[in-house]
C-alpha cells in the first residue's frame, strides 16, 4: 500500500507542476491562487483519507526497506522554509508596504513547504522515486517540446518567442520563451534539464551499453541544448558553464566519458539553432522539420559510434579511444566557434545591459537599507521601485532573486535563505552528486534575475532535493553502530508478508520475543539485531525503548511488530510490557504519552489549516474578479464586491469597482483599499481624480502630490495632474470662490515647476536612461503660459472680466 500511494503521490506531484507549466509558471497571481487553493484541497483530502484508512508510515511494506535516518539537511531547509513563511506573517501582522504582496508570499511559501514534505515524503519508497523521476522527464520534455514545436509553427503559444530590433537585446531579433514567456528565465530552466541528463550518461553509458540503452541517454541533449541557445540568455549560458564546470570537477574521472559521448549531440544542437537562427525562428513547417529530424538523429548516431570506438577492445584500443576522445574534442570547438560567431557582438557586448543591472541593485541597496533587518515585507520593489528610481528606467522586478529576498524579509530572511539553499546543496552533494549542477544553475542565475518570482523554478529546486536526497546509499540511510555508542543497526531486512492492518503482532518467530533472551543469546543472533554490551547490561534503558515502540515514536528506531486484526490492544500491551498492572487509571497516563509523542503535530496542523483557509479565501476573490471581468454591467459590481470581501487587499477588485461608483463612494472604497497598501501609486492616483470629480480642490491637490512623490517620472501623470488643478481653479473662480481657486492654481503652479525642473535635468544627461521618455509635454507648456499670466495680471481680472470681455479659461483636460 505504501509502494502505491508513493507512486500515486509522484504523480500528484507532476500533475502540479506540469499545471504550473502550462500556466506561465505562475508567475501571475491569478494563476497561482486558484493552483494552490486546488493543491491545498487535495493535500487534505489525502490526509483525511489515510487517516480513515488506518495508514501508518510503519506499514509492513516500509519494514522492507532501509530504516532512514532523519536528514539534518532536509531539517535545516525545512526550518528555514518555516523561517521564511514566519517573517512574512509578522510583516502581514504589523502592516506592510503591500498587503497582497505580503499574502502571496505567504501563500508562495506555503506551498514550497507542503510541496517539500510530499516530495520528502514520496522519496522515501522506491516507486515514489521512480515517479520523481518519470515526472522530471515528463516536465522536460513538456517544456521544451511545446517551445520547439511553436518555433516550427506546429503549436501556437502567446507570447512563446519575444522579437525585438534590438542587437543588444538578440542578435536574430527573436529568442526563444517557451510557456514560460520570458526567455532568461526559460534558459535558466532548459540549462538544469539538461546538466541533468548530461552529468546522467556516465552512470547510463558503462563500459558496454546496449545499443538502445545509449541511445534513450543521449536522445534528450540535442532538443534540451538547442532551446538553451534560442532563448540567447548569457546569464543562462554563463550559469550553465559554471555549473558544468563544478560538475566536472567532482566527476574528474569521467570527463572524457562525457566528453565523448556528448560532443556530438551538441555539435547537432548547434546546427539546429544556426539554421533556426538565420530564419529568424520562423523556419518553413515541412523542411525545418525533417532539417531538425535528421539533425537529431545524426547527433545522436554519431554520439553512438563515438562512444563503441572509445569502448572497442582488441589491440585497437590504444588508438581508437584517444581518436574518439580528440574527435569528441574537435566537434565541441567546432559547435563553441559556430555559436560564437552567430552571437559575437551580443555575447561580447552587454555594457548597456550591465549599466541597467547596476542602476537597478543601486537603487535596491538604497531601499533595503530603510528596513535592513527584516525587510518590508512582499513585493517591495515593486511598490516603491518608482518613487525611489534615480532615472526613468522600466524595472518591475529587481533582476536578482536575492536582492529581492533582501528587500523583502532583510538581512535575516536572506541568510535564512541562504542557509536553505547550502543544506539542500550540500544533501544532494553528498547523496548523489550528478543532481548538483542542475540545482546550482538554478541557484546562480537567480542572482542575476528574477527566477523567484516563477514559483515554478522553487518547485524544481525542490524537486532535485527529493530526488537527489531519495538516491542516497545505504550507508547513508541506515543507522550504523560502532562501539560505545547508542544506536541501532539492521543487518538484515525483514521478509515482506501481507497482513492485514489491526493490532500489533511481533515479528520474530516466538512471541517471547528478543526481549526474554540472555545477553550471550542476544549476541549470537546473527541476522536479527545487535545491540552494544553496556546497552545491554541496562534493563532501564531497554524498557525506555519498549516504551517507545508502543506508542509509535517518531524515533528512527526499527519496528518490531507488524500490523494484524488477530490480537486486541490489551493482549498486545501485555504481551510487549510483561508484568504492567494494566487498571483504568492508567489509560489517561498512556493517552497522556501518547499525545505528548505527537505534541508537534498538532501545531503544523493547525498552521497547516490557517493556510489552506487564506489560500481558498484568495483563490475565491481571484475566481469572483476573473468573472466579473467577463460579465455585464448589472452582476459586475456584485462579483466585484464579492472579489474584495474574499480578499480586502486585492487592488485590482478596488480599481474596477471604482470605476462603477460615483466620486463620493470611490473615495471610501479607495481609502479602505489604501490601507492595505499605503504606498501604492495607483491607489493614490485614483483618489486624487476622485476627489477631484468631487470638487474637493485642496484634498485633490494633497493626493495629486502624494502620488507624484510615488510615480515622479510619469510625464501623463504629471501633465493630467497640472490639468485637473487648472480645471478646478477656474471653476472655483467661476462659483466666486476666488481663496480657493488661488489656492488650486498655486498648487498647479507649483507641480509645474517641478515637473519642469525634473524634465529639464533628464534631457540635461545625455547618459542618462529614459526607457519611460519622461518629457515635458506641450500641453503642460501651455499650461505654463497659462499659469504664468494668471499670476502676472492678478487674480481679480480673470474672476471679474471688464464688461463685453470674456474671461479666458484654460483648455480642459
Amino acid at each position: 500500500m505504501a509502494q502505491r500511494c508513493s507512486w500515486y503521490g509522484g504523480l500528484l506531484l507532476t500533475g502540479l507542476l506540469l499545471t504550473a507549466c502550462s500556466q506561465t509558471g505562475w508567475f501571475f497571481d491569478s494563476d497561482l491562487y486558484l493552483a494552490a487553493a486546488s493543491w491545498a484541497g487535495l493535500l487534505l483530502l489525502v490526509f483525511g483519507l489515510a487517516r480513515i484508512s488506518g495508514y501508518r508510515r510503519s506499514s509492513h511494506h516500509r519494514a522492507a526497506l532501509p530504516v532512514i535516518t532523519r536528514d539534518p539537511y532536509r531539517a535545516i531547509a525545512a526550518v528555514g522554509i518555516g523561517g521564511i513563511l514566519g517573517i512574512y506573517v509578522l510583516h502581514g501582522l504589523q502592516g506592510p508596504v503591500s498587503m497582497e504582496g505580503t499574502l502571496k508570499e505567504i501563500v508562495l511559501w506555503g506551498l514550497y513547504g507542503s510541496f517539500a514534505a510530499a516530495a520528502w515524503e514520496v522519496s522515501r519508497t522506491a516507486e515514489g522515486m521512480a515517479s520523481l523521476r518519470l515526472g522530471w522527464h515528463l516536465i522536460g520534455a513538456v517544456l521544451c517540446g511545446s517551445a520547439l514545436l511553436h518555433v516550427y509553427g506546429v503549436l501556437d503559444l502567446p507570447y512563446g518567442i519575444y522579437h525585438t530590433a534590438d542587437p543588444a537585446v538578440s542578435a536574430t531579433g527573436a529568442r526563444l520563451g517557451g510557456l514560460l514567456q520570458y526567455p532568461n528565465t526559460f534558459g535558466a530552466v532548459m540549462a538544469a534539464f539538461l546538466l541533468e541528463r548530461l552529468f546522467a550518461l556516465a552512470p547510463a553509458l558503462q563500459a558496454r551499453p546496449g545499443a538502445l540503452r545509449a541511445a534513450a541517454a543521449l536522445l534528450p541533449l540535442p532538443p534540451y541544448t538547442a532551446a538553451l541557445l534560442l532563448t540567447e540568455s548569457r546569464g543562462a549560458w554563463l550559469a550553465a558553464a559554471i555549473a558544468c564546470a563544478a560538475g566536472l570537477a567532482l566527476e574528474r574521472r569521467r570527463i572524457a566519458p562525457l566528453l565523448t559521448a556528448a560532443a556530438a549531440p551538441l555539435a547537432s544542437a548547434a546546427l539546429v539553432y544556426r539554421q533556426l537562427a538565420d530564419a529568424k525562428l520562423a523556419p518553413a513547417v515541412l523542411p525545418g522539420l525533417l532539417w531538425l529530424a535528421g539533425l537529431w538523429a545524426g547527433g545522436v548516431l554519431a554520439g553512438l559510434l563515438l562512444c563503441r570506438l572509445r569502448h572497442s577492445g582488441g589491440p585497437r584500443r590504444r588508438v581508437l579511444a584517444p581518436a574518439a576522445l580528440v574527435a569528441a574534442a574537435a566537434g565541441c570547438a567546432a559547435a563553441g566557434l559556430a555559436i560564437l560567431h552567430q552571437v559575437q557582438d551580443r555575447a561580447l557586448g552587454g555594457a548597456a545591459t550591465l549599466s541597467a543591472r547596476h542602476l537597478i541593485y543601486s537603487d535596491a541597496w538604497q531601499l533595503a537599507k530603510s528596513s535592513l533587518w527584516l525587510g518590508q515585507g512582499g513585493e517591495t520593489w515593486r511598490q516603491s521601485y518608482r518613487a525611489i528610481q534615480s532615472q526613468p528606467y522600466v524595472g518591475g522586478e529587481v533582476h536578482s532573486g536575492y536582492l529581492d529576498m533582501l528587500l523583502n524579509t532583510g538581512i535575516i530572511g536572506l541568510l535564512i535563505a541562504c542557509a536553505a539553499l547550502l543544506a539542500l546543496i550540500a544533501g544532494i552533494g553528498r547523496a548523489c552528486p550528478r543532481l548538483l549542477p542542475p540545482f546550482l544553475v538554478l541557484t546562480v542565475h537567480a542572482a542575476i534575475d528574477f527566477d523567484w518570482s516563477y514559483p515554478l523554478v522553487w518547485l524544481l529546486m525542490l524537486w532535485l532535493s527529493a530526488m537527489g536526497t531519495g538516491m542516497a546509499p545505504l550507508a547513508c540511510r541506515t543507522m550504523r553502530q560502532e562501539e560505545g555508542e547508542n544506536a541501532f543497526v539492521r543487518e538484515v531486512s525483514i521478509t515482506e508478508r501481507p497482513q492485514p492492518i489491526g493490532a500489533l503482532r511481533h515479528l520474530l518467530s516466538k512471541p517471547t520475543g528478543i526481549w526474554s533472551r540472555t545477553a550471550s543469546q542476544r549476541s549470537g543472533l546473527k541476522g536479527r539485531m545487535s545491540f552494544p554490551p553496556s546497552e545491554l547490561r541496562r534493563p532501564i534503558l531497554c524498557w525506555r525503548f519498549r516504551l517507545l515502540h508502543w506508542i509509535s515514536s517518531r524515533k528512527p528506531t526499527v519496528r518490531y511488530y507488524r500490523h494484524q486484526r488477530t490480537d486486541s490492544p490489551k493482549e498486545g500491551f501485555r504481551r510487549y510490557f510483561p508484568g504492567t498492572p494494566l487498571k483504568p487509571f492508567c489509560m489517561p497516563h498512556r493517552f497522556a504519552l501518547r499525545l505528548s509523542a505527537q505534541w508537534h503535530c498538532l501545531p503544523l496542523l493547525l498552521g497547516f489549516l490557517c493556510w489552506a483557509v487564506l489560500t481558498a479565501s484568495l483563490g475565491m476573490s481571484e475566481m469572483k474578479l476573473r468573472l466579473a471581468a467577463s460579465a455585464g454591467e448589472a452582476e459586475r459590481g456584485g462579483l466585484l464586491r464579492a472579489a474584495l470581501s474574499w480578499n480586502p487587499a486585492n487592488t485590482a477588485a478596488a480599481f474596477g469597482l471604482s470605476e462603477l461608483l460615483p466620486p463620493e463612494q470611490q473615495v471610501i472604497v479607495l481609502e479602505r483599499s489604501l490601507r492595505y497598501a499605503p504606498q501604492h501609486a495607483g491607489l493614490s492616483w485614483r483618489l486624487a481624480e476622485a476627489h477631484a470629480l468631487a470638487g474637493r480642490a485642496d484634498t485633490a491637490a494633497v493626493w495629486y502630490r502624494k502620488s507624484l512623490e510615488l510615480d515622479r517620472y510619469s510625464s501623463d501623470k504629471q501633465t493630467r495632474a497640472v490639468l485637473a488643478l487648472t480645471s478646478l481653479a477656474v471653476k472655483q473662480s467661476a462659483a466666486g470662490d476666488v481663496s480657493g481657486a488661488g489656492r488650486s492654481a498655486s498648487a498647479a503652479m507649483g507641480m509645474l515647476k517641478r515637473y519642469r525642473a525634473l524634465a529639464e535635468g533628464v534631457h540635461a544627461s545625455p547618459g542618462l536612461r529614459n526607457d519611460r521618455r519622461f518629457h515635458l509635454t506641450a500641453q503642460a507648456q501651455r499650461q505654463a503660459a497659462f499659469l504664468e499670466g494668471w499670476s502676472g495680471r492678478g487674480k481679480r481680472q480673470l474672476i471679474r472680466p471688464r464688461p463685453g470681455q470674456a474671461p479666458t479659461h484654460p483648455p480642459l483636460p
